[in-house]
């Protein structure tokens, strides 16, 4: 919670909250995740008249990789996900595909990855007051994945997806590109400083929202 003074007698207050909890399980055979992240933002919360809810965005996604250890390994996931300040009340992905090792070293792996997913969305229309947009549309989902440790102190994890989909109601394909890049660089002992840049472009969006959205976030690290 904190306010950013908009004049004298006019303060702004904000409440945030952010969650990120992620786990994983890596047997012998199979890796298994759950990644999840929540972010809520509200303005004026203490003014009923002025309170606005900026941001209340999220997903839940839980992926298996299985024969992770060889080369060609194979994917099933799913993921819940939410951006109510942008309209979406709720767009569910459920697929699989193959996974290929495409290059490793001791400081190094590059890993593609190819396959179908069904995406269903719903979204309420910014532009009539009512009116919800739903969207069932089978889609192919790729992505190329980077991790590298590029000196003893700096590290780079860097993920892009590029999902299309054909939508006989407007006979044409939605495309979306997005990604997570992320840089790691050691300060002392345990205590690492970490930016992230995360993004997503839609030519063709259900409803006439911003096409592109990104967030850069800056942050230490403690590794135990």
């Amino acid at each position: 919670m904190f306010n950013r003074n908009a004049g004298r007698n006019n303060p702004n207050n904000f409440l945030q909250l952010t969650f990120n909890g992620d786990l994983a399980y890596i047997s012998k055979q199979h890796t298994y995740l759950f990644l999840n992240y929540y972010n809520y933002l509200l303005v004026n919360y203490d003014s009923r008249e002025l309170r606005n809810t900026v941001a209340s965005n999220g997903y839940s996604h839980f992926r298996v990789n299985l024969m992770s250890r060889r080369k060609v390994s194979y994917e099933l996931f799913t993921q819940y996900q939410g951006d109510m300040a942008r309209g979406l009340e709720r767009r569910i992905l459920t697929g699989g595909g193959v996974r290929w090792l495409l290059y490793r070293t001791n400081n190094t792996s590059w890993f593609a990855g190819t396959g179908l997913m069904h995406e269903h969305e719903r979204w309420k229309d910014p532009e009539q007051e009512g009116v919800t947009r739903v969207s069932d549309l089978l889609k192919s989902s790729n992505y190329i994945s980077l991790r590298s440790k590029l000196s003893e102190h700096v590290e780079t994890n860097n993920i892009a997806y590029y999902q299309t989909g054909y939508d006989p109601d407007i006979s044409r394909f939605r495309n979306r590109i997005s990604g997570d890049l992320g840089v790691t660089v050691k300060l002392i002992g345990r205590v690492s400083m970490r930016t992230n840049f995360n993004f997503t472009y839609e030519d063709r969006p259900i409803v006439p929202v911003t096409r592109f959205i990104y967030s850069i976030t800056n942050g230490l690290q403690v590794d135990f």
